[in-house]
């Protein structure tokens, strides 16, 4: 197999090999564990102290500033947390929604200046009222969106760029209004923690892709989060489109790259993957339940689309769990979520495809010194092209 190519089962085998299924699953379950990645308490996005207080405090209040892909990212968190049975009766989460919205047209909107589209103030989940407005904000009148922001204090307020934007961070401060609008985050909510979502790219074949290719625009996306985390001295990031990126390198990726439209999520397991991100990050450190606890099943057949779209089910759903959970682990490398990584390589590769310039490391990146790994032919592990990780 050429070694540009991460290695996986296909669709068809995970099927018809039950029994590989299984072991493999157990396989997860003990990596998981090893890693520390199995639990709610130990979080590799290495949250400071401030955070992790945030994140448990009683009367958690969350508001996300955003557009569709919020949707994409929270649409099926109701159905893990039914699942897991995690308590969410001392919190809440809000989101207000503008179809496409960048950050500029948030402060447009907040100034009564947009006047494209309507938009809309919503309940996610949690057994708290904000006591906020709720509904649909007209264009043209940010009164509803100024009343989200001024209504009640907010514990953790979300921000995420426009999806055409998100590569680009030079075009997030340099006229694209971030200043603006945590200005005007900061002038109603000082207390808040800010935090960024690092979201999915499109599809490669999407007319809006200029890369045309969904893993180099994924990862434009990350580096671009992170180079604002690094400016703004933000510490808190929902990698969802981490997880939906790692997706992507397993077998169950389709020519629409796990998009509905080329741009936003595959309305079951895409967005499933998705929401166990989304809960990976903000409810599993709270309850101490991780989101490998939740048994959903969301069959194909119940849903009347013509997108395609692939159920959440006992094969497919491990798979997903464990994209939106290497995704906590390393937000800004896709993995394949099917194989078992346990050892990295960082690596050059020659016109052959042979690895040069060997750094073994750990996936907690500790670099290895002893050079019996890096120099044995029978080392089983990963390189890093690109920003991908694939087997060797």
């Amino acid at each position: 197999m050429n070694a540009n190519i991460a290695i996986g089962k296909t669709q068809n085998s995970i099927i018809t090999d039950m029994k590989r299924l299984i072991v493999s699953w157990l396989a997860i379950a003990i990596q998981l564990a090893v890693c520390g990645l199995y639990g709610g308490s130990a979080m590799a996005q290495s949250f400071d102290g401030s955070i992790a207080g945030v994140l448990k405090k009683s009367g958690l209040k969350i508001l996300h500033i955003g557009n569709s892909f919020t949707d994409d990212a929270t649409a099926y968190l109701p159905n893990i947390i039914q699942s897991t049975k995690a308590d969410v009766s001392d919190l809440c989460i809000y989101r207000t929604m503008l179809g496409g919205a960048s950050f500029k047209d948030w402060v447009e909107t907040y100034n009564d200046a947009y006047t494209w589209q309507d938009y809309k103030v919503t309940k996610v989940i949690g057994g708290l009222d904000a006591g906020i407005a709720t509904g649909d904000g007209k264009a043209g009148d940010g009164s509803l969106f100024r009343q989200a922001l001024s209504a009640t204090q907010w514990d953790i307020v979300f921000i995420q760029p426009g999806p055409a934007y998100a590569p680009y961070y030079e075009q997030w401060a340099n006229g694209g209004c971030l200043n603006e609008l945590l200005a005007v985050i900061r002038k109603h909510q000082p207390q808040a923690v800010i935090g960024l979502v690092l979201q999915h790219s499109y599809a490669s074949n999407y007319e809006g892709n200029k890369e045309q290719s969904s893993l180099k625009r994924w990862q434009l996306i990350a580096q671009s989060v992170m180079q604002c985390c690094r400016d703004y001295g933000i510490s808190l990031v929902l990698p969802y489109g981490t997880a939906v990126q790692n997706l992507r390198a397993s077998s169950l990726n389709n020519d629409m790259d796990l998009t509905c439209d080329g741009a936003h999520c595959e309305v079951v397991l895409t967005r499933y993957t998705a929401s166990c991100c989304y809960y990976q990050t903000i409810i599993a450190p709270r309850t101490g339940i991780p989101v490998t606890a939740d048994r959903t099943i969301l069959d194909a057949s119940w849903y009347n689309v013509t997108s395609p779209i692939i159920s959440v089910n006992f094969i497919t759903r491990p798979i997903a769990q464990r994209a939106a959970m290497l995704a906590m682990e390393d937000m800004y490398h896709c993995t394949n979520p099917e194989t078992d990584i346990t050892l990295g390589i960082d690596a050059t590769l020659n016109d052959k495809g042979e690895m040069i310039n060997e750094k073994c490391f750990d996936l907690q990146g500790r670099q290895l010194s002893d050079s019996k790994w890096s120099n044995s032919p029978i080392q089983k592990g990963v390189y890093i092209k690109d920003g991908r990780k694939y087997v060797k």
